[in-house]
């Protein structure tokens, strides 16, 4: 007798029993002890591949070179054909790519001469002249002036702190270049971004094609799609906003696309009885009715869009990014920092001038009244222009009055090193003999037939037959092509940060839930390492650590921390009042109720914030290959340093696939702890 023939005679007996709920328990009790049958099976799986290792068939742990898929060869010479290759209309692909990355980078170009490069031309003459660019006076003051129109005096406060900080540490033009760029980058993105939002909420089936898409676009490492974009559009500024451009663009299309799906349907009646066209509907009603939740998109387009600049300056961009770069290079703590810093302060600048200017609404001020604003507008930047013409030093900034904390960044990682040299020294040799070996030799001896077998049963626990058949298929392509191990040692170091991160970030985040003024301090303190770049991470820490896996570990682990931090508070603190308070009523003290009602009740939040440090992990893996860890991150650095485009997508690929698996995983394990169907499997 097979086991649904036992279940349906089980649940048979019960209904002649007369008991109509108890043979519904029946078969509820049946599927729970199903899922825990499952649950043992996938953890025995992976015990027995472990320890019968040397019994079993070594293929089953190092896939056979015999057998092996050069699919890294094969995609070289496929892009290579295609890239390089390819024809159109009797001109080369390339030629075609780059004569439209001129169109783009016509608006770039001017704007970066206007801000920080000026004008080259030839004069009557014969001689090369230079119209210089705007002075840093008026730059400074119309910005101030715009945000003190679009928000009041408190973002044209902050605007002219933030330009005066990039004056004052010698900033300027980079601070100018980076400026340029993103003002571009997130104009398009805004725009492209709409549009796809609106495609995919207008034909819904659309979304089954463009949602893989963009999920590849945001999980797969830009370096590796750096290669393909240099090749086509070359090296320099446009390049490198292309590259902005697929890592920054899926947010605003997923965003507009929720956003619009959460419209009522009495804001869609009334759009159809004005009589507009489909255009004027998205312009005029829907999309001012949706735009608080496309303020989302927004501000990951510009959080992702500066994230990026560090890796556009590999690729020409130069600006702040190239400022942080160099820094990283000759291991100067504090320039980077203060680069780190001015990125920060853009970051927060455009996405809160664009905020204002999204969600003001129309004013009912008289004529007198904005002509009076009008004319305190220009009369600032009119003053500035005066000043910046009678005074030099207004013009360009000079360089006496800038100032450096490189020193005394310098002094501090020395006396760090001096004083405070055995501790990081004890906590890398403790990290490595007592979490990264053992954790690497346990994954290692594991094998990819053992784990693809345990994880295709997980997901089967979980009630997930299709992301039971993607893992498998996911970990058998990765074997093939022979990145188990290269994978195995990205995850492990993915695991050992997402560990650290969760033993310091879990119970930073239940106080910061706990209390007000902790909550606050906290999300200030968040909100700065996220908007951080994650290079400006690894130079203090290369300092204290030296090159290795312990720094890379140490990175991912502060990188991913903001985020466990911010999810385990918000999972927190959104627990029901009512419940809480009904347990106050019984009785309970302040430990029975933090883990008898708010922890479980919570756990749905606490997995999302799991799976959240997860991704940032992966993300932030990348980057450590420039420091020495040696995974698949490796392979990509490995493939641009030798112009190998295949080889680089497909390790970058890998690293997506793998993201993209434990995402599923995690949000099918979220969902299968959800009060709700917590609730539906007791009825039934």
């Amino acid at each position: 007798m097979d086991r649904r023939e036992f279940r349906d005679l089980v649940v048979m007996a019960a209904l002649m029993a007369g008991s109509e709920g108890t043979a519904a328990s029946a078969a509820g009790a049946l599927r729970v002890n199903g899922t825990k049958v499952l649950l043992w099976a996938a953890l025995a799986v992976v015990l027995i591949g472990y320890f019968a290792r040397g019994a079993l068939p070594e293929s089953l742990y190092v896939w056979p070179d015999a057998y092996r898929i050069p699919l890294q060869a094969t995609a070289n010479e496929w892009l290579d054909q295609l890239l390089r290759r390819t024809v159109i209309f009797d001109q080369p692909l390339r030629m075609w790519t780059r004569s439209f990355g001129e169109v783009l980078g016509v608006p770039m170009r001017f704007i970066q001469s206007a801000l920080a490069n000026g004008w080259n031309y030839t004069d009557a003459s014969g001689a090369r002249a230079t119209i210089p660019p705007m002075p840093w006076l008026v730059v400074t003051a119309f910005f101030a002036a715009a945000a003190w129109l679009a928000a009041g005096y408190r973002l044209a406060i902050f605007t002219l702190a933030t330009f005066a900080y990039f004056a004052v540490f010698g900033l300027w033009n980079e601070a100018m270049l980076t400026l340029a760029s993103v003002s571009v980058t997130i104009a398009l993105g805004v725009v492209i971004g709409l549009l796809a939002g609106i495609a995919l909420w207008r034909w819904p089936r659309l979304e089954a094609v463009l949602n893989p898409i963009f999920d590849i676009m945001q999980t797969i490492p830009p370096f590796s799609y750096l290669v393909p974009v240099l090749v086509l559009f070359g090296f320099g500024p446009v390049a490198a906003l292309v590259a902005t451009m697929i890592f920054a663009l899926p947010p605003m299309a997923k965003a507009t696309a929720y956003a619009l799906r959460r419209v009522p349907v009495s804001v869609m009646e009334l759009a159809d009885m004005t009589g507009a066209n489909f255009w004027q509907q998205q312009r005029k009603i829907l999309i001012s009715t949706a735009r608080t939740d496309i303020l989302l998109g927004l501000n990951q387009l510009v959080m992702m869009s500066l994230a990026m600049v560090i890796l556009a300056s590999m690729i020409g961009a130069g600006g702040l990014g190239g400022e942080v770069l160099k820094a990283l290079q000759s291991l100067r703590f504090g320039r980077g920092l203060e680069a780190g810093i001015a990125i920060t302060l853009m970051a927060i600048h455009l996405y809160s001038f664009g905020h204002a200017i999204a969600t003001r609404r129309p004013s009912h001020q008289d004529g007198q009244e904005k002509r009076k604003r009008t004319i305190v507008f220009g009369s600032v930047v009119l003053l500035a222009v005066v000043l910046a013409l009678l005074v030099p030093a207004f013009r360009q900034f000079p360089a006496a009055w800038t100032v450096s904390s490189s020193d005394i960044w310098s002094k501090a990682i020395v006396w760090l090193n001096g004083h405070w040299g055995w501790f990081f020294e004890a906590f890398r040799a403790t990290t490595t003999f007592w979490i990264l070996r053992p954790l690497l030799g346990v994954m290692q001896g594991i094998g990819w037939f053992p784990a693809a077998l345990g994880i295709g049963i997980l997901c089967l626990a979980l009630g997930r037959p299709q992301i039971a058949l993607l893992s498998v298929v996911i970990i058998l392509a990765i074997s093939a092509i022979g990145y188990w191990e290269p994978a195995i040692i990205t995850l492990h170091l993915v695991f050992a940060g997402t560990l650290l991160s969760l033993l310091v970030g879990v119970p930073v985040g239940m106080w910061a839930s706990s209390s007000r003024r902790v909550y606050k301090f906290t999300d200030a303190i968040v909100t700065t390492l996220q908007t951080l770049p994650s290079f400006v991470y690894l130079i203090p820490i290369v300092m204290l650590l030296g090159p290795g896996d312990v720094s890379g570990v140490l990175a991912i682990a502060i990188y991913s921390m903001a985020t466990t931090i911010r999810y385990v508070s918000h999972a927190l603190k959104e627990v029901d009042k009512g419940v809480l308070e009904a347990a106050d009523m019984f009785g309970a003290s302040y430990w029975q109720t933090f883990m008898k009602v708010r922890l479980p009740l919570a756990w749905p939040g606490l997995l999302l914030a799991l799976n959240q440090t997860l991704m940032m992990a992966v993300g932030m893996v990348v980057i450590t290959s420039l420091i020495g860890t040696r995974g698949l991150e490796l392979e990509t650095i490995e493939a641009i340093a030798k112009v190998q485009a295949g080889r680089s997508l497909v390790a970058g690929l890998a690293i997506c696939a793998l993201a993209i698996l434990i995402d599923r995983i995690m949000n099918a394990a979220a969902e299968s702890c959800s009060p709700e169907k917590s609730r539906k499997a007791k009825v039934a």
